[in-house]
């Protein structure tokens, strides 16, 4: 007779990366567990609702030798800034709760980490051994929760591989830069604000991509070790502006500097590729696919009425 598959579990499975990770792996025929604080949007998938960060909450869902992603956690630099508590709960104290029922079931953990817990003034492109030293609240919980997942593997064996995602769009998504531009553009097709001077750099990497980088970490990477996964292309914001109001219908579009940023904001980073390359993984939807995409279910799921 053939085994029953493992267990695997994703936190924050409501969440626009955590939906994503969660249909490709039911679409594969695994055995998932969709965990959030949350209802899960589709009964498709076997889901509860759970407070990861409520000590002791996750371990009753929680299967010997089962795969957790843990998706769950605070995702806004400028809120973490205004509210660093809220970061130290659902980013950090959340991750140890995962880490303590990984150590009781002898779990695999694949934690996605971020580009923010880096210096902002380390060189380009930034490699998994560059000098961490985070500018935001929410760079910070991130970074503790590294060390935890380090700390965890070494003291106690457990299994946790950290995937540090860079710049995550499409379709999905409910904010960030890219979806703010195009409700800014469906609103205002003439002129356009950008974000301090526009030559701020990021690495973006489509949803799938994303979800792929993260599979591939869990099933090829290495216990106590960490990868970047996003793009390897950097894109400055005015660039990317101009790219999506081309896409858009509005190519002539004045593109308007506010001159100003917000605390926790990093000027520029993209990422080096080649840790997560030699396991096999290749980024496969181009910026410019990956922006008709998001354009298109932006436009489909929410159209808007542009200014005369």
């Amino acid at each position: 007779m053939p085994t029953e598959r493992s267990q695997i579990i994703v936190t924050g499975a409501s969440g626009f990366i955590g939906q994503a990770l969660t249909r490709q792996l039911a679409a594969a025929g695994e055995r998932v567990l969709a965990i959030d604080r949350h209802a899960y949007p589709s009964r498709d998938v076997a889901s509860r609702v759970v407070d990861v960060a409520a000590a002791g909450a996750l371990l009753a869902h929680v299967e010997e030798g089962a795969t957790i992603y843990h998706l769950a956690a605070s995702a806004d630099v400028a809120a973490s800034v205004r509210d660093p508590r809220h970061d130290l709960t659902h980013t950090f104290a959340a991750l140890f709760e995962v880490l303590e029922a990984a150590r009781q079931r002898r779990c695999r953990v694949v934690f996605p980490s971020t580009a923010s817990v880096f210096d902002p003034g380390e060189s380009l492109p930034l490699a998994e051994r560059a000098f961490p030293r985070p500018t935001s609240p929410y760079g910070a919980a991130k970074l503790a929760a590294e060390a935890y997942c380090y700390a965890y593997h070494r003291s106690y064996g457990v299994d946790v591989r950290v995937a540090r995602l860079f710049s995550v769009y499409g379709v999905g998504m409910r904010r960030f830069a890219i979806h703010d531009l195009i409700r800014k553009i469906q609103h205002n097709p003439a002129e356009l604000e950008v974000l301090g001077d526009g030559q701020q750099v990021r690495d973006y990497l489509y949803v799938d991509d994303a979800v792929r980088g993260l599979v591939t970490v869990a099933s090829h990477g290495a216990a106590g070790e960490d990868y970047n996964v996003a793009s390897g292309e950097p894109v400055r914001l005015i660039d990317l502006a101009r790219a999506i109001a081309t896409l858009m219908g509005a190519p002539a579009i004045r593109l308007m500097p506010t001159g100003q940023t917000f605390p926790g904001d990093t000027p520029r980073w993209y990422a080096d590729m080649s840790k997560v390359r030699a396991l096999g993984f290749e980024p496969t939807i181009p910026l410019e696919e990956g922006l008709r995409r998001t354009i298109a279910w932006m436009q489909q799921s929410a159209p808007a009425v542009a200014k005369l």
